[in-house]
């Protein structure tokens, strides 16, 4: 076959196919800003997420310390500082003296960083704001109602509610005096 210099040719014009138009990026900046709009609002902050989840670890710490109390017939006693991020577990030994937990999960500080105790009531004791209080946990669980208000340095607040005798802990959202 004969080349025929008549033929058509396919060229692509490569100055209109060379890359986005204005119209076309700003379109997608546009419905990137709106999906922004309405997902971002919804993402929780990481210090609500702080104080969430050391709400939830302290419940579930008191929780597990009172399971392990009663099966395992040792004592705990929790020392919480209010004011402070502090909490502290010991374990009590046969001879009454009180050494670090040999669980490890124990070991571990409830409270993430940038969340405060800011009061701690017992009923008999009254409202604790400074100090420590110091809850004692034994087979039959703690002795006293305990109530433990957490707070975020936004100013939001958790509650963490132990229920004597029988192992219930809760965790609201907010600052709750008595149970809601």
């Amino acid at each position: 076959m004969k080349n025929n210099s008549t033929s058509p040719v396919f060229k692509l014009n490569t100055e209109k196919n060379r890359g986005f138009t204005l119209i076309e990026i700003a379109i997608v900046l546009a419905i990137i800003g709106m999906m922004m709009l309405l997902i971002v609002p919804k993402l929780p902050s990481s210090e609500q997420e702080n104080l969430k989840i050391s709400a939830r670890t302290l419940a579930g710490t008191f929780k597990y310390i009172q399971e392990r109390a009663a099966t395992s017939r040792t004592e705990y006693y929790i020392a919480i500082y209010p004011g402070s991020d502090s909490v502290k577990i010991s374990e009590l030994g046969a001879d009454g003296v009180s050494h670090e937990p040999s669980d490890p999960l124990l070991q571990k500080s409830p409270i993430k960083e940038r969340v405060t105790i800011s009061d701690v009531r017992i009923p008999r004791l009254g409202k604790a704001v400074d100090g420590q209080v110091r809850v004692d946990v034994g087979m039959g669980g703690v002795r006293d109602f305990v109530t433990v208000h957490l707070r975020s340095e936004e100013g939001q607040a958790w509650t963490v509610m132990v229920f004597p005798a029988g192992g219930k802990v809760k965790a609201y959202e907010g600052y709750h005096e008595e149970p809601p």
